[in-house]
């Protein structure tokens, strides 16, 4: 009998860009629809990993660009988790809580957020949206990542 092996390769068929920032998502993502005239808007579901099992969420915004007809991502790469762990003590409302930072991409902890495009066309300026998006005071920096670069790309697959 004659074995068939399914390969799971992931597509890297599309451009990523990475940002660093000291905001929360929902408040980056404004300044990046004012000042590039942009319209993310927060997906109903966010992406979500399990660790330890805990459930670990992560910020999701999307946006179709009509000039272009790509989709971009805004995703958050930084998310935090409580861990409670129970101690016996003679107090029953006594825990020791510990936050416990997890990343989405792994290999790019410097990273804060990342700009997700897909681009089946090749038509989409990254260089010119690296330099907007560097213009904008809060963001310290923003860069193209190269795809080969990443660990767990996976985790950047959604829909």
């Amino acid at each position: 009998m004659q074995k068939l092996i399914l390969e799971t390769t992931v597509g890297n068929d599309f451009k990523l860009i990475g940002l660093n920032a000291n905001l929360e998502p929902f408040k980056l993502a404004f300044l990046i629809n004012n000042n590039l005239q942009f319209l993310f808007c927060r997906n109903k579901e966010d992406i979500t990993l399990i660790h330890k099992s805990f459930q670990i969420n992560f910020a999701l915004f999307s946006y179709c660009d009509p000039k272009t007809d790509c989709i971009l991502y805004f995703i958050q790469n930084k998310s935090e988790y409580i861990d409670q762990k129970h101690k016996f003590v003679a107090s029953l409302f006594e825990n020791d809580e510990h936050v416990i930072g997890k990343h989405l991409i792994e290999s790019h902890k410097q990273c804060d957020y990342f700009i997700k495009i897909e681009d089946e066309f090749q038509s989409f300026k990254i260089k010119k949206l690296i330099m907007q998006l560097n213009e904008i005071p809060q963001i310290v920096s923003a860069y193209e990542i190269p795809i080969e670069t990443l660990k767990s790309p996976e985790n950047l697959i959604f829909e």
